[in-house]
């Protein structure tokens, strides 16, 4: 039986397990919610958002326990170096191929790839993409993971729409990936009707409406799964592999929109994972017990300063009333002597060592952001700072990072860059395609700083161990068995980033090889040849010389050869 949209909406079935989805996702969140709460308290307090009527707490001062602003600057680093490190605005960090280097080297194809990374990159300047990166990369770095839904646009091709902690809820496959993606949020009675149409909405949303009444909000929940249903040789309504499902909180009858990605809709990386868990920890986890601290320090330092500037005094109780202002005046009888004294001794000057502990965790909380890598990163944003420099000097750092680095080319810029490609494909918005190629045969590869830094660590051990054998092999050569040259110049040229068509190949080396052998054998004989001709010309001078001599009625060489008498 063939459903058409009407029915679809008014499947109350459906509508009940997408309910039931939603509140599962939402109860193994609540577990995490805890540690979230702090994130946000102790490091920025202007993201996370976990009040169910968030309408009514925005604009409210959120930092009421950050005395000191320091992890809120250190995770603001943190963000803006992985930006400007992975996917700076300012300099290309991705690059299009194929899985077949030999068609990709094609001069037809390769221009079309380059003419499809211009677009692109067009496209996400044009966009609010590279402020998404900075968002999520900003909430991975405080609550270890981001979110955010990338949607086709008529105007510029994409818009993504970014989450903060607590906006969203996920739900992983039995290989960790995060396969569904649920939201609760709420909405004016108009917005709802502009969305969904009037046509869908609830009756009290229609009397809100028609009322004019922009001050009550409707809570609407959220569901984008893939669709197991899917099947690609069928066209059909609603046939797409991944769904999407809208309806308003405890609505029992219908649904608001069902619709349909033909890719997966949304991002939602981790810093990092551990075991098989929905959500990451970032160095927002790491860095959380030295924040606290840092603040009760703070708390501390200030109570000190303020003893050591007004002191508790401790006065005679006669002097009950007394003006303890600047210049104040206070008179007391001739002949008594009336003496105050501070409880506390201000010349102590505890929050001195205070101070000093302060500025300990403060650098304790840097260094667990990197801002000491990151800093190094944005304050010398440009070509006189290589990837080889970044590695020489922040190779430990930069190794920690790689797990990270493959996280964020995983489940963000990979996941984001092929499906801004096949929308630009699917809408026209690039040249034809070669006949040669197919678009399932694209590879994506990442160019920005980080990605060449993170390889070039292996270049330092390289040149080191080559070195080393190279001073060897002056007093004894042999040494050079060792090392396998062809496999060393192949790690370092892939290690600097070098294109694939500057390297030749092992079957073309090969070839190369077995010319240049043949070239030398034939050079060696020539050279025998020439050397041997001397002799051969000597040996045949003598020999005519000899037939020539006679020797008793005969030459000489016949009486050589047995022919004389």
């Amino acid at each position: 039986m063939i459903m058409d949209i009407k029915d679809m909406l008014r499947d109350s079935d459906k509508l009940t397990r997408k309910q039931h989805t939603i509140s599962q996702l939402y109860t193994l969140r609540s577990q995490y919610e805890p540690t979230w709460r702090m994130l946000s308290r102790y490091i920025n307090p202007t993201r996370g958002r976990f009040e169910e009527d968030i309408q009514s707490t925005e604009g409210h001062r959120r930092d009421e326990y950050l005395i000191d602003p320091h992890p809120q600057k250190a995770v603001g680093k943190c963000a803006a170096g992985i930006h400007s490190g992975l996917t700076s605005p300012s300099r290309p960090w991705f690059e299009l191929g194929l899985q077949d280097e030999e068609k990709a080297n094609y001069h037809a194809v390769r221009m079309w790839l380059d003419d499809c990374q211009e677009i692109m990159s067009s496209i996400y300047s044009k966009s609010n993409a590279y402020n998404m990166l900075q968002q999520i990369e900003a909430e991975m770095a405080q609550f270890g993971t981001g979110a955010s839904l990338m949607l086709e646009d008529y105007n510029y091709g994409i818009w993504m729409r970014p989450y903060t902690c607590g906006e969203y809820a996920g739900g992983v496959d039995a290989r960790g990936r995060v396969y569904t993606f649920a939201r609760r949020f709420r909405l004016s009675a108009e917005q709802i009707v502009k969305e969904y149409g009037i046509d869908n909405v609830s009756e009290s949303v229609k009397s809100a409406y028609k009322n004019g009444n922009i001050t009550t909000y409707f809570d609407i929940e959220m569901l984008i799964e893939r669709n197991d249903d899917y099947d690609p040789n069928k066209l059909a309504l609603g046939n797409f592999p991944w769904r999407s499902y809208h309806y308003e909180k405890g609505a029992n009858d219908k649904f608001l929109k069902i619709s349909g990605f033909r890719e997966c809709p949304f991002l939602m990386p981790r810093w990092t994972l551990i075991a098989n868990g929905v959500y990451g920890s970032g160095p927002g986890h790491n860095a959380l017990g030295d924040c606290i601290q840092l603040q009760k320090i703070e708390k501390n330092k200030l109570r000190a300063i303020d003893n050591a500037a007004d002191p508790a005094m401790a006065f005679p109780a006669s002097m009950k009333k007394l003006d303890r202002m600047p210049g104040g005046l206070n008179f007391y009888p001739d002949g008594t002597v009336q003496q105050a004294y501070p409880l506390v001794d201000p010349r102590a000057k505890a929050y001195e060592g205070i101070g000093a502990l302060s500025e300990e965790k403060r650098r304790s909380i840097a260094e667990t952001f990197y801002n000491d890598l990151f800093m190094m990163i944005t304050s010398q944003d440009g070509p006189q700072m290589t990837a080889r420099e970044i590695a020489e000097r922040h190779e430990e750092k930069l190794l920690m990072l790689s797990p990270v680095l493959e996280q964020m080319h995983n489940e963000v810029l990979e996941p984001m860059t092929l499906r801004t490609f096949d929308i630009c494909l699917r809408h026209g918005l690039f040249p034809p395609m070669p006949e040669e190629i197919d678009k399932s045969e694209l590879k994506v590869s990442f160019i920005s700083i980080l990605a060449q830094a993170q390889k070039m660590v292996e270049i330092p051990a390289i040149e080191r161990t080559v070195g080393f054998v190279g001073n060897l092999a002056a007093a004894q050569p042999e040494v050079l068995d060792i090392i396998n040259l062809d496999e060393a110049v192949r790690g370092f040229a892939e290690s600097t980033g070098v294109k694939e068509k500057i390297v030749r190949d092992e079957n073309e080396v090969a070839e190369l090889r077995k010319q240049r052998a043949q070239a030398q054998q034939e050079q060696m004989q020539a050279e025998q040849m020439a050397a041997a001709a001397p002799a051969v010309r000597d040996y045949a001078d003598a020999a005519r010389l000899m037939s020539e001599t006679p020797a008793n009625g005969g030459n000489a060489l016949d009486q050589l050869l047995g022919g004389g008498i």
